[in-house]
């Protein structure tokens, strides 16, 4: 058995950020992290990105960058100034770290290389409800359609969000006001990430569920529909 299991593969992304937070809030300690990329700027919200409480769900702190969130914690980390996954020293660095399985937290748009996919199990969370929501921006379609919030863990593949599905599991709307890119989708995101790691860690089975249907995924929502969804979730707010 490797020395080194659990990898984290970060872009410098708030989704990384939130992502190590989670899992440092249940003590489960990755055995190597590589942070590849550029930095994605700083939070800009005009909605509530902090102190948000939403049931049993941990609360992050989206404005708090990566390298500043690992070196808190005291989490060594690699770091690879590469972008692309494909890049050549990336790939060396990962394969040094010999993982049994990747955490993959990458930047918005970027698919994970079939020569990264053919060497290790890449987990990913999507936050929609597979198979029937795949592609980019879902959860605000699923909020519109069925006035509800989903996260999926699934293995990656070569196609967009069609690999087997490890976990799925319904989320309440977000508070009103709640910045839902940087804040409450990530929230979901980890939320599920951690349940899945916890149990993997405990050497108990993953229960993989095939994708059968065969729909286009989605593409990134319009402006228009995306402030439909965010007025779909105040309204519920003041309804209830």
């Amino acid at each position: 058995m490797s020395a080194q299991r659990l990898v984290l593969l970060c872009g410098r992304t708030v989704r990384s950020s939130v992502y190590v937070q989670a899992l440092a809030n249940l003590n489960i300690v990755p055995d190597a992290i590589l942070v590849y990329g550029d930095g994605g700027g700083k939070v800009q919200s005009t909605r509530q990105v902090q102190g948000v409480m939403v049931d049993d769900l941990f609360t992050p702190d989206p404005c708090w960058e990566l390298a500043d969130c690992l070196d808190e914690l005291g989490w060594p980390y690699q770091v690879c100034s590469a972008h692309s996954l494909s890049d050549p020293a990336l790939l060396v660095m990962l394969e040094s770290m010999r993982p049994e399985l990747v955490v993959y937290s990458g930047y918005a748009g970027q698919l994970v290389p079939a020569e990264l996919l053919r060497c290790y199990s890449v987990l990913h969370v999507h936050s929609g409800w597979l198979p029937e929501y795949r592609g980019s921006t879902t959860l605000y379609y699923q909020i519109i359609e069925q006035g509800g919030c989903a996260a999926s863990a699934l293995l990656l593949d070569e196609r967009i969000d069609t690999g087997p599905i490890l976990a799925r599991k319904h989320y309440p709307l977000p508070p009103a006001g709640t910045d839902v890119d940087y804040l409450y989708d990530n929230m979901i995101r980890a939320d599920l990430l951690v349940t899945v790691l916890a149990q993997w860690r405990s050497g108990l089975p993953w229960d993989r569920m095939s994708q059968q249907m065969d729909s286009p995924p989605y593409f990134i929502i319009h402006p228009l529909l995306k402030h439909m969804a965010l007025l779909a979730i105040d309204k519920q707010e003041r309804s209830s």
